[in-house]
């Protein structure tokens, strides 16, 4: 009895794996798909479908006090919900993509944000150039990759390098993210909530033609 109890574990554990590793490859394909897609996608001919791409760019700028010049660039991709279906004119969007490039003083910060097709986070990559999980800790630069499914976490991995001349280390593989690591997981969701507004608000003005 026992040893069929191990065995029937280390199948659910295996499948488990399995699924998981599966769900990752996806994620990983679909967001090389988006990469791709603005990498090829780079043309002024607005006539020209297969380089013209479609997206939101919005770029705000403002003086702040005690740093300076502050640059927020953001660009927005969707894909149409319904599409194929010949009787949706103007079918409604899904924001699927998103990247945000922003500094304050000289620190320049990046992040990615893959939603799936019904809109909910999928992947966030997040380049902080000078961050530390404690106080007391030195600022170092960190690199975040969240993979998600259906919304909830499925795999972090952190890594950390001191400068630009240093290669990065992994620091964290996993899902347990605890104390400043999981307080930063809960920023870029906060993110993605607000840029999920942020699109459909524009939607509203922008493509109001249903």
């Amino acid at each position: 009895m026992k040893q069929k109890l191990i065995v029937l574990i280390t199948l659910l554990l295996c499948s488990q794996w399995a699924w998981c590793q599966n769900t990752l490859d996806q994620i990983r394909h679909r967001y090389q798909s988006y990469k791709e897609y603005i990498d090829t996608h780079k043309g002024t001919n607005m006539n020209d479908g297969g380089e013209w791409a479609e997206y939101y760019h919005l770029e705000a700028r403002q003086m702040l006090p005690g740093t300076g010049g502050h640059i927020e660039d953001v660009y927005m991709y969707w894909e149409e919900k319904g599409e194929g279906d010949e009787d949706l004119i103007y079918p409604p969007h899904v924001l699927t993509f998103a990247t945000k490039k922003y500094n304050y003083a000289a620190r320049q910060y990046y992040e990615e944000y893959l939603f799936d097709s019904e809109g909910k986070l999928q992947f966030v990559y997040g380049y902080d150039p000078m961050w530390a999980p404690e106080d007391s800790a030195e600022d170092e630069q960190y690199e975040f990759r969240f993979y998600l499914n259906k919304g909830k976490l499925i795999k972090a991995v952190i890594k950390k390098r001191a400068d630009d001349n240093q290669p990065y280390k992994e620091v964290l593989s996993g899902t347990a993210l605890k104390g400043a690591f999981s307080s930063k997981f809960s920023e870029y969701e906060a993110s993605a909530e607000a840029l999920k507004l942020l699109f459909n608000n524009i939607e509203k003005e922008a493509y109001n033609y249903r």
